[in-house]
């Protein structure tokens, strides 16, 4: 048998089905994520056949298959409805490289709560503990689901279900953070410094606030015919979330009060475009503008881009790098202090103290989570009263800005651009026959592919040693200690096809549009950063192409639990737009003080990430006077509990109790109850009963509000 083929209210068995998935190489698991797996739950099946590029999810009424819809892995919902399907066997070889066992990969946290036993937690009233699970347990005469938490000496409590928003996953720094006691003193004292430290960061953020709508800037005029004629140029529609992007940017630049906003998008989602019209605009109000970026490489991108944009207008772009010689560097700042270039495109250069303006309006701050703090002050200190603009695309987390919301304006691009697809990624250790499939997988569609090595010294060996594997590969060579023109003839090389691969230090590790290039290995990927990964990989599937990123590394040697969780965070957030995910996962990572300030920091430590930011967000509340909060259901545990023989995976039941809690209207909860059907099929009686007695509270709040 090469294959399975299903229609449409046709009779079959789905325990044939099954066996037949086996019997062509299918892994079951307990959720489709990758090409090769399905999943059983009750009548439902999903299955991500080989050749496929969507998960199929299938229904059978008894033995009549009743539904067959493709499906989204990352939201888990039905997209596209068929008639028919066929599904071939999956060649594990060719598609999916054993990697390293990442215990069980899972879709994103909206969908599943990434909460495992024995992770740590913190519970608002008992501090520090450890998950231990969920439990069914009968309590004075009636049956409800409990999250078991236990703490110092193995005391151990059952939480009722209705009480797991007041517990929040703990984001250690250190392997064995010990435990509080139940009756812990020491926690309520840390829990207090940590309210009363909100409090001042609280006042301090809206002191800064007051004092910038104080300040006089300039009032930009509303768009002029020349920025309509550019901006209809662009070949491509803007999503939803650019236009609404670009005319808040828009409105602040209209506005007296100067900007300060921070564009959050993923990477690859259109923020060029934007920075692009806003330039423009202060161009056009005879403003210089002045973009501050973090790598060469970056600048160069960014002058071709910019001055191709703009060629139809009477505007002077120039760029400020080490790819620059000393004699036009001298050049280029004289014209900026004289007004003759209207447009500076620059790195680290531009914060010397040689550098001034004659009429600078606008400063842009690209990939701003590059620079340090040292270089933030220098940048506040450019020209008081400049409309400032920061890009980055892996921010801070959004629980922390939407803590501080009111303190800065916020931007956030979630739409990708149409017909994105997310990058497949693997995780393998370094091997030949993977690197040898990966990169003939590449040339086969006439592709290019970079190959990221961080080491300069035996950079040249890598490049003899792909050849070996590869005779015929063309290789480009390019990192930090060559002459700026030898890194710019190869760049321009690899753009003109001449270079099938472009083997290079992290040094292409910022906004290289190459959209030929749809294959990327990190060689030594334990050694990178999270954050740094996710921009590495954000180098490839800027077009329609199936992208692919492989990060390899070095099974000879024992992974730290940091250099382990990285990889598996990046794994984890497959999606297109996990910028936020992966800064998050970052932050637990390397700890919070490179967000928050030291004294920030040590409260972060004792008390935990996201309690932190719900006691910022309280006190946030408090000072804009906001104390009245969201009115909620009150929901009893005995009547909301779901039953494990509905949904079987406790992960996913605490995912689904949360929104339950959060449930304000009818319309919230009939999406739920829409979801959940389609995911796990039709309701038995325990979740109508659920739902009808959910209906019934939000009924109870509307009527006293009323």
């Amino acid at each position: 048998m090469k294959q399975i083929e299903l229609s449409l209210n046709q009779t079959y068995s789905q325990h044939k089905v099954i066996e037949q998935l086996v019997t062509l190489n299918y892994i079951r698991s307990k959720l489709v994520l990758e090409i090769g797996e399905f999943a059983v739950r009750g009548d439902i099946m999903d299955v991500f056949p080989a050749e496929s590029t969507h998960p199929i999810r299938i229904e059978f009424d008894l033995d009549t298959l009743s539904r067959i819809h493709y499906f989204s892995p990352h939201t888990q919902r039905v997209t596209k409805q068929l008639n028919n399907c066929h599904i071939i066997a999956f060649d594990s070889t060719h598609h999916k490289p054993k990697g390293i066992n990442l215990n069980e990969s899972y879709i994103d946290h909206k969908i599943i709560e990434n909460l495992f036993e024995n992770d740590y937690v913190i519970h608002e009233d008992y501090g520090l503990g450890k998950f231990k699970g969920l439990h069914y347990k009968t309590f004075r005469n009636s049956q409800g689901e409990y999250i078991i938490l236990e703490y110092k000496k193995g005391d151990t409590i059952y939480i009722p279900i209705n009480q797991i928003n007041r517990i929040h996953k703990y984001e250690k720094t250190t392997a064995n953070p010990p435990l509080n006691s139940l009756n812990d003193a020491k926690w309520r004292s840390q829990k207090k410094k940590a309210k009363a430290d909100t409090l001042r960061l609280a006042e301090e953020l809206f002191t800064t606030y007051k004092t910038r709508n104080k300040q006089q800037g300039f009032a930009y005029a509303p768009d002029t015919e020349l920025q309509l004629i550019i901006e209809q140029e662009f070949p491509h529609p803007l999503t939803p979330d650019q236009e609404k992007t670009i005319q808040a940017i828009k409105n602040d630049m209209e506005h007296s009060r100067p900007m300060d906003r921070l564009i959050c998008g993923d990477v690859g989602y259109g923020k060029t475009e934007l920075l692009i019209r806003a330039t423009l605009k202060a161009l056009d109000n005879q403003k210089q503008v002045a973009i501050l970026v973090p790598t060469t490489l970056l600048a160069e991108q960014h002058l071709q881009t910019f001055t191709e944009r703009l060629k139809n207008t009477p505007y002077i772009i120039k760029c400020l790098s080490r790819f620059i010689a000393k004699k036009d560097q001298k050049e280029i700042i004289k014209q900026l202090k004289n007004n003759q270039c209207d447009c500076i495109i620059a790195t680290h250069r531009l914060l010397s103290k040689d550098i001034s303006f004659n009429n600078l309006g606008l400063l842009i701050v690209d990939e701003e989570q590059r620079f340090g703090v040292k270089h933030k002050e220098t940048i506040k200190m450019i020209k008081p009263n400049v409309d400032i603009l920061n890009v980055s695309a892996t921010p801070i987390p959004r629980t922390l800005y939407l803590s501080l919301s009111g303190s800065r304006d916020f931007s956030v691009i979630e739409t990708p651009p149409k017909n994105r697809k997310p990058i497949l990624t693997y995780i393998n250790p370094i091997d030949d026959q993977i690197l040898k499939n990966a990169i003939q997988q590449e040339l086969n569609r006439n592709g290019q592919l970079f190959y990221v090595f961080n080491n300069i010294k035996t950079i040249h060996k890598k490049a003899t040693y792909l050849k070996e594997i590869l005779p015929s590969l063309r290789i480009g060579i390019i990192h930090g200690q060559q002459q700026e023109s030898h890194i710019k003839q190869i760049m321009t090389d690899f753009k003109q096809k001449k270079y099938d691969c472009l083997l290079s230090t992290t040094i292409v590790e910022n906004g290289l549009d190459i959209p030929n290039a749809n294959t990327i290995i990190l060689d030594g990927a334990e050694s990178f950063g999270l954050a740094q990964i996710h921009q590495l990989r954000g180098r490839v599937g800027r077009s329609n192409q199936q992208a692919y990123a492989y990060l390899l590394y070095n099974d000879k040697k024992t992974l730290s639990e940091k250099a382990s969780k990285r990889l598996e965070a990046i794994k984890e957030y497959v999606s297109l737009g996990s910028g936020y995910d992966i800064a998050l996962r970052d932050l637990e990572i390397r700890g919070a003080g490179s967000v928050l300030g030291k004294e920030q920091h040590g409260h972060v430590l004792s008390i935990g990430f996201s309690y932190y930011c719900k006691l910022l967000e309280e006190s946030v509340n408090e000072k804009k006077g906001k104390n009245k909060s969201a009115r909620y259901p009150v929901l009893e545990t005995k009547y909301m509990t779901i039953s494990d023989t509905y949904i079987s995976e406790p992960r996913e039941r605490i995912a689904i109790y949360k929104q339950l809690l959060q449930c304000q209207t009818h319309t919230n909860c009939q999406t739920i109850q829409d979801d959940l059907q389609d995911r796990y099929g039709r309701f038995d009686t325990t979740m109508t009963a659920v739902f009808e007695y959910i209906r019934k509270k939000i009924d109870e709040i509307n009527t006293l509000e009323n």
